[in-house]
């Protein structure tokens, strides 16, 4: 087999070598985990709710449970757990339970089991069903024909006793394009399988099946490891495989609906490509379920972060160009310096040498007084420390970084307190001692095309607190003189920045867009159009520039909000939810959205907060005070929770 992108992926993580092991991971033992217990009873028929579906014995490594959960909580969606035996306790009649039967975690499965969902199911709840959840039985075997599941899928897969090891294999996965937009898919990170050139709105599909691949930073079109499936679809795709396999889509199952992706999402998140389970998370949550979210956004709004790294004293000249052309009369934004006297190597006199250059001191002070966010781009010798910061001693590489914390806080004035590193080289270590002097936000080379997320690095849990904001690449390139090079024009340029704006704008989400100056004025017209948009929509309530270290503050505010939603009919002909939050310091600027195919308009029963419509959702804003309590009806069942 070829190697999959977990071999490729940014950071030199573990190679996942599945034509060798699939069969050894399919066949590990599961030992007893007390703490996998569900963490509430169960709810209302009328309440629909996310439960993960566990083993009874899990495995020894929690991080596989942590990626769902954290999620889960980045994306605002209360999910709890649910082992085989308390499902089994239960009836076989829906209860308005949303399983996720996961990867990885869950890939032994008894034929009791799948038959219990599979009533569940069938008479009215919903299943996200990934990958190789379910594929061998209790036993740790294979089916000879097909996946015991393929009838929930919709199509055949797991394929062994015809294929063998090769029913999974790496192959490309295709976006439908009317879907991309559902999926939440960023501008840049499609590309065309013919040329390889970045999808943007510039060019729109040709037809509406012209096939759009998934693409990474430097590699181009992606390959994931799916498996072959057979027979015809009777549901929604989302996503195809180049040989007509099916890689997602949703269908009804009886009188519920299976939501397939046949993508391994635990394994990609934890190895720092985390967009599809958020992606595919996000679109059952909302899409086919239809619960309640609290927005990962202040007031719901959108955002995005401009990410400046200025490396070298030639920086200097293009920042007096950028502001001539109106970058600095909007943001604010994150602006990273490398401040160290040279650049390839120590002694060549290439680099800022802030301490002493009053140009480059100026520039700290007046970016800093006007607002922007002065962060430090890494370690003293920019290229130098970025071709080796991963194979320095620790002590080393830290010394250099806190020198160039050091001298930026010196000649600003102002603490540092958001990191990048130099070539995106950010050893897992780097993380855990930037916690340490204050910080909560660097720039990241994984988990392209995400928001702001807490970045699994070596398969670890990320610290609870510390942000990564992943580039946002456009293609194989992420910034402007990367396009120069292969004469990227202008207009598609543009189009990609035009089109992140609006997507952030659109879906309420945020997204780091990052370049060097001197890249900035090789596309200055695309630059000047960006400013444009994005004004026009910050003018319009719709979005904003946003700082790392900002938005670091508020997500961690965020992630203290506590909220339950519970129900509160009074009678049968007026069903009805109740929603109550509460946060330790203030719920000002949280925000819930929910689907009104689902809800009527929400009330405020306590607290304060402003409700208004937008496009398919109800937007609660809270305002100041520490308890909330909304009142929420619900729409018939008949209409409730239909994807959208």
């Amino acid at each position: 087999m070829t190697p999959s992108l977990l071999n490729r992926l940014p950071g030199r993580l573990a190679a996942w070598p599945w034509g060798r092991i699939l069969m050894a991971l399919l066949l590990i033992g599961a030992a007893g985990a007390t703490w996998w217990q569900a963490q509430s009873s169960r709810l209302p028929d009328n309440v629909q709710a996310l439960v993960l579906l566990l083993p009874d014995n899990a495995q020894d490594d929690p991080v596989p449970l942590r990626a769902w959960q954290d999620a889960a909580e980045e994306l605002g969606l209360q999910l709890s757990t649910q082992t085989a035996s308390q499902l089994m306790r239960g009836s076989r009649s829906a209860q308005g339970t949303a399983f996720i039967l996961p990867d990885t975690l869950h890939r032994r499965m008894s034929d009791v089991l799948i038959g219990h969902l599979r009533e569940r199911v069938r008479a009215g709840d919903r299943l996200l069903l990934v990958h190789d959840a379910g594929l061998s039985d209790i036993d740790g075997r294979y089916r000879e024909d097909q996946s015991r599941l393929s009838d929930m899928a919709g199509v055949q897969y797991g394929l062994y006793g015809e294929l063998k090891t090769g029913m999974l294999r790496d192959a490309a996965t295709w976006v439908v394009p009317g879907q991309m937009q559902a999926l939440g898919i960023p501008p840049g990170k499609l590309v065309r399988p013919a040329d390889g050139r970045p999808y943007t709105s510039a060019q729109p599909a040709s037809a509406p099946d012209e096939p759009l691949s998934i693409a990474g930073y430097i590699y181009g079109e992606l390959k994931y490891p799916t498996f072959v499936t057979r027979g015809p679809y009777d549901g929604t795709r989302l996503m195809n495989a180049p040989d007509g396999s099916l890689v997602a889509g949703w269908h009804h199952f009886g009188a519920g609906q299976v939501l397939f992706v046949n993508l391994p999402l635990t394994q990609l998140k934890v190895r720092t490509d985390g967009l599809l389970l958020h992606s595919f998370l996000q679109y059952y949550a909302e899409r086919v379920v239809g619960v309640p979210q609290l927005s990962p956004m202040p007031q719901g709004r959108g955002a995005v972060v401009m990410n400046w790294h200025i490396d070298d004293r030639k920086a200097l000249p293009a920042l007096e160009r950028a502001a001539e052309l109106g970058a600095f009369q909007q943001g604010p934004y994150s602006i990273h310096f490398t401040a160290g006297p040279d650049v390839n190597e120590e002694g060549d006199g290439k680099g800022m040498d802030m301490a002493r250059n009053p140009d480059a001191q100026d520039w700290v002070r007046r970016l800093g007084t006007a607002g922007h966010e002065i962060g430090s781009h890494g370690g003293w010798i920019h290229n130098w420390f970025g071709a080796r910061a991963d194979k320095l001693d620790r002590e080393v590489a830290a010394s250099l970084i806190e020198r160039n914390s050091a001298l930026l806080l010196e000649v600003g004035g102002r603490a540092v307190r958001e990191y990048s590193a130099p070539v995106g080289n950010h050893p897992a270590w780097t993380t855990a001692w930037l916690k340490k002097r204050g910080l909560q936000s660097y720039y990241f080379t994984g988990n392209t095309g995400m928001a702001p997320t807490r970045s699994y690095q070596d398969g670890q849990r990320p610290l609870p607190d510390m942000w990564s904001y992943p580039v946002l690449n456009f293609g194989v390139y992420a910034s402007f003189e990367e396009a120069k090079v292969d004469q990227v024009p202008e207009i598609e340029v543009a189009a990609w920045l035009g089109d992140v704006s609006r997507f952030c704008a659109d879906h309420r989400t945020l997204r780091m867009v990052y370049f060097h100056p001197f890249g900035l004025v090789m596309y200055p017209q695309a630059f000047q159009r960006w400013l444009e948009t994005s004004k026009a929509l910050a003018d319009a309530g719709r979005l904003r520039w946003m700082t790392m270290a900002q938005y670091s503050t508020f997500a961690n505010q965020r992630l203290r909000t506590r909220w339950t939603l519970t129900d509160a009919t009074e009678r049968p002909d007026a069903p009805r939810q109740q929603l109550e939050a509460h946060h330790p310091q203030s719920l000002d600027g949280m925000a819930w959205l929910l689907p009104r195919n689902r809800y009527g308009q929400p009330t405020v029963a306590s607290g304060q907060a402003v409700v208004d419509a937008v496009d398919g959702q109800w937007r609660v804003v809270a305002g100041p005070g520490t308890g909330l309590r909304l009142h929420l009806p619900l729409a018939p069942r008949s209409t409730a929770a239909a994807p959208l």
